[in-house]
């Protein structure tokens, strides 16, 4: 079952940083305890790991398939929901095109998923349920990437239902799709109180949200409140 979205940002720690060593046992929490849908607070994914990851899939020209997209809203159209690819989606001639998207459960169980698109142009973007009512999403931003990408649309979708992606006119004709989850692309981060760029270790998020001020992704500060005793 999910937690709700406030208690997200007190969620303890799950799943160590590689390099971070064993956790202290108050700190351990299972990974589907931790399953979230969009938290209130996150504002943005743009400078994040997940924005990176896009990145890889992006310019990965083994990742790439080309679907030529509808001229119609229709749940007929080709469908996107494959994860881990690139989409160059070839759209009507100065017009709109549309494919379909079915989200699929990261963890057994999960009824919502979410879930950002990324796109090369910024081109207009529409989601909608497969009745055709528009889905608003939770964050519709520009960001800046190490790729093309330079659009990213965040949504909280229901896992199984098919939902129709709208989009252009775009230059060229193409706009390029890169779709990520949320709860695949989470990090953990540490409150550091003093500013010595180490944080606590009993007080971190997790998330693939860019984080709240004055969290970094490295512990083990074990007095966070004097910036000249730290990696303790």
């Amino acid at each position: 079952m999910k937690l709700t979205k406030r208690n997200l940002w007190s969620a303890l720690l799950g799943l160590s940083l590689a390099a971070c060593g064993p956790m202290d046992e108050a700190e351990l929490e299972s990974y589907a305890q931790v399953e979230q849908e969009l938290p209130a607070n996150c504002t943005s994914v743009d400078d994040t790991s997940m924005t990176d990851h896009a990145c890889v899939h992006y310019n990965n020209s083994a990742d790439n398939l080309n679907v030529t997209a509808s001229a119609t809203r229709s749940t007929s159209a080709p469908g996107v929901s494959t994860k881990h690819k690139h989409y160059t989606l070839t759209l009507p001639s100065g017009a709109e095109g549309s494919v379909t998207f079915v989200p699929s459960a990261t963890t057994a169980g999960d009824t919502t998923e979410s879930i950002t698109f990324y796109l090369d142009p910024a081109a207009t973007f529409t989601l909608l349920t497969s009745g055709g009512t528009t889905v608003t999403p939770g964050i519709d931003e520009a960001i800046t990437s190490s790729c093309g990408l330079s659009k990213a649309v965040t949504y909280d979708l229901t896992v199984g239902s098919t939902y129709i992606l709208a989009m252009g006119p775009a230059t060229g004709n193409q706009v390029r799709l890169v779709t990520e989850y949320l709860d695949e692309n989470r990090v953990r981060w540490y409150r550091d109180a003093d500013g010595d760029t180490y944080g606590t270790s009993t007080n971190s998020i997790l998330t693939a949200c860019e984080p709240p001020s004055g969290y970094v992704n490295r512990r083990f500060d074990c007095n966070d409140n004097d910036p000249a005793i730290f990696n303790c």
